[in-house]
């Protein structure tokens, strides 16, 4: 049975079992994993649940089944821009570490899965961890943290290619290869091995424009001793996708679901068109160097550089009563970062009092950005070059980021039993955070801003461990978090950037779990209070950021259930469910205020509402996920002994999409049904193939994963207008996949 296990952080920072110690294959990543007795709930998503997947889909919707989540596709299928919520927390709260490092973008603070396209292939496993979790190097979580694992170093040569087509003619292809680390079996010198994989997707998409042409390439190499590892990733992902950020409308979404608006404009006979260049573009060159060392049996280190290259922009066709244009906007941005994590194990005394041993870790990160936005505009509509083109604005943004962490874990004996015992945690981070913005918006306005934030986070945890099974744990953990950049740009341009603030919450977690071999039934109980918290407004700025405000008081509080279950060998159940309250309190909304519905001339004084207590915008008080899996020809000899069939169910709970909780501004629960069949056939000397049909939306569902919402007030009929972006998702849809592996 896969373990589901609620679990923790504070794990040593060089290994996770004695294997990893003695070929030193993931001590980078180690630093950010969960262990077994440590008070954070987080989810396990294995290797077999990623390929459970279909492969055209990005990142989050593997992660689906994660309690309190819920996953978005922006054309409609996942192929295209994806995005993740837990317990609400949108993308920019949610820290994406792969290998131990942090993807969160420094500006935006997201990670755009689209820019790494069929990351799943290679990856091991990845775990969810739900909450503020102890600190790791970078920014540290605000809301939930997803740790990713590459592939482990295989000991001997392997080869692997699969195929992939379904609905909205999507095509996905990759092929792969490893040397192996130099075995007896292998051509290279013994601890020397090298990994490559190329995956290209192409789809439709189920909305108009929503192609998307997706590559990304993994390559590896690698030299693993005894003592020491020296590692050097190279990552690229190339996007080339239609724009569909946009949303549509309340009534198209009545009469015609995969309509987007993205690119239209009338012809002077008033015919509509599609400006058929209506895309975006970006791609990310990513590299990492790691060196790893047990010094002693003792003391351990890792170092670990990244680098982050990117640059892409995306062509928009503005209709405009002066004369129609196209613009084409940019960036161009760079991001490096150096991170050490060194690991002190303090032997018992007696050494025979317990074979569990105190430690205290040290991180130290430093982490360097710089961006370049600027556009170009055209007015010849039929025939655009950009090669000549006017540049209407430049603006740059610098970040500096440095951190520094310090925590350590202590046991002590509950009795005479060394399985009963407490565990305590305790942890500090300190993080200092300089931005720079200067040069002009796309609309002029000057961005000239220069800021600095100093954060301390405390966190402390104890778990008592009885009889290996049970385990009580409770904890508190704080977090702190800057404004990004978009929060800033808005402030500069209303003169409010004395009144944005950074956020702080506190994280409340507590519970218990029980494991055994063939069971598992968890219970965890969360407060995460807010102050200053950044919610969304409801707005959107033109490229599809969602505008946010402070709020002084908020929270999220709720209870996660989590059980799994493997009465044989044939059957697997497992589910989760989480029941919520998410709330701000004292809410004053302002609302921009205009003379007239023909114009849209600013009027000075806008219109203000207040609420006592509200719901915060996409938080469902309820989500709940079901797996059912079964291999009905297990206990046989047939052909068909690994056919696998699995049932996946999601139910997402009414969610608003802006703070008012008004019923005319909500999203109604649906639910999800996916469905997975797949056979493996096993030759002896040319490998195994599998056949895998993937089948999405059983019941062929017409609903909504996400909105926006903006309202207007008209100081000349006293009304309040409201604009609306929809983003249906698709029906039933399928997938089939036929892959090849061969292992010596």
């Amino acid at each position: 049975m896969k373990k589901i296990i609620i679990a923790g952080l504070l794990l040593a920072p060089v290994f996770t079992t004695a294997q990893e110690v003695r070929n030193l294959d993931s001590i980078v990543i180690v630093a950010t994993q969960a262990a077994k007795d440590s008070p954070v709930a987080h989810w396990e998503v294995t290797k077999e649940d990623l390929v459970r997947t279909a492969p055209a889909q990005n990142l989050p919707f593997a992660l689906a089944m994660t309690p309190g989540a819920v996953v978005v596709g922006e054309n409609g299928t996942g192929s295209g821009y994806a995005y993740l919520r837990i317990r609400g927390s949108e993308g920019s709260r949610i820290q994406v570490n792969l290998n131990g490092i942090t993807l969160n973008n420094s500006e935006s603070q997201e990670v755009f899965w689209v820019n790494l396209p069929s990351l799943s292939g290679f990856l091991e496993n990845v775990q969810v961890q739900r909450g503020v979790g102890t600190s790791v190097n970078g920014s540290g979580a605000f809301g939930a943290t997803v740790n990713m694992r590459t592939l482990y170093s295989r000991p001997n040569p392997y080869a692997g290619a699969e195929m992939a087509y379904g609905s909205f003619n999507t095509w996905n292809m990759a092929i792969g290869a490893g040397t192996g680390i130099g075995t007896k079996e292998s051509f290279l010198p013994n601890g020397l091995g090298m990994d490559i994989r190329y995956a290209h997707n192409l789809t439709d998409g189920y909305i108009r424009n929503g192609k998307g042409n997706l590559q990304s390439l993994f390559t590896r190499l690698a030299f693993i001793r005894p003592d020491y590892s020296i590692k050097a990733y190279y990552i690229y992902g190339e996007q080339h996708t239609g724009i569909t950020w946009e949303g549509i409308s309340r009534e198209m979404l009545e009469t015609d679901r995969t309509y987007n608006p993205a690119g239209e404009y009338t012809d002077e006979q008033g015919n509509i068109h599609y400006y058929p260049n209506e895309t975006d573009n970006y791609t990310e060159h990513h590299v990492q160097l790691n060196y790893s060392h047990n010094i002693t049996q003792l003391f351990s280190i890792s170092n670990t550089f990244h680098m982050t290259k990117g640059d892409g922009y995306y062509e928009n066709y503005k209709e405009n009563s002066a004369g129609d244009y196209i613009v084409r906007r940019s960036m161009d941005n760079i991001y490096a970062a150096l991170s050490s994590v060194a690991r002190l194990e303090i032997p018992k005394v007696p050494r025979n009092a317990s074979h569990r041993n105190s430690e205290i870790l040290l991180g130290l990160n430093y982490a360097y950005y710089s961006g370049y936005h600027f556009g170009l505009m055209t007015y010849h509509l039929e025939h655009p070059d950009f090669s000549d083109a006017q540049e209407y604005y430049r603006n740059l943004g610098n970040k500096n980021d440095f951190s520094a962490f310090l925590k350590g874990t202590f046991d002590l004996p509950l009795g005479a039993d060394p399985d009963n015992y407490l565990k305590f945690f305790g942890d500090m981070q300190y993080r200092h955070v300089n931005m720079m913005m200067e040069g002009p918006d796309n609309d002029g306005a000057l961005l000239d801003h220069t800021t600095s934030y100093n954060f301390f986070n405390p966190k402390a945890g104890m778990t008592a461990v009885i009889k290996k099974d049970h385990q009580l744990y409770v904890s508190v953990y704080t977090g702190s978090r800057e404004p990004s950049r978009s929060d800033i740009k808005e402030s500069i341009k209303a003169g409010k950037t004395e009144e944005l603030k950074s956020e702080r919450m506190c994280d409340y977690e507590g519970g218990y779990r029980l494991t055994t071999r063939s069971f598992m039934l968890g219970v965890n109980f969360y407060a995460m209070e807010y102050r200053n918290q950044l919610v969304p407004t409801g707005k959107k700025s033109d490229t599809g950021y969602e505008i946010k405000e402070n709020v002084p008081v908020s929270y999220r509080r709720g209870v996660e259930l989590e059980s799994g279950w493997q009465p044989f060998p044939q059957l697997r159940l497992e589910g989760n469910t989480c029941l919520s309250r998410n709330k701000i309190k004292d809410l004053t909304i302002y609302l921009d205020t205009y003379d007239n519905t023909d114009f849209w001339n600013p009027a000075t004084l806008q219109v203000t509402e207040h609420y006592d207590l509200t719901d915060l915008v996409y938080s469902p008080s309820f989500t709940a996920a079901v797996l059912v899996a079964v291999k009905p020809f297990l206990a046989g000899r047939s052909l068909f002994r690994d056919l696998e069939a699995a049932l996946t169910a999601r139910f997402v709970g009414k969610q608003y999409y802006d703070n008012t909780s008004s019923p005319d501004r909500m999203l109604p629960a649906y639910q999800h049904l996916g469905f997975t069949l797949s056979q493996p056939f096993t030759t002896r000397r040319a490998g195994t193939f599998t056949v895998s049909l993937f089948a999405e939306n059983l019941l062929n569902q017409k609903y909504c994963a996400s909105a926006w919402a903006y309202r207007a007030a008209f100081r000349e009929t006293g009304t309040v207008e409201v604009m609306e972006g929809f983003y249906p998702q698709a029906g039933f849809n399928a997938m089939i996949k036929i892959a090849w592996e061969w292992a010596k």
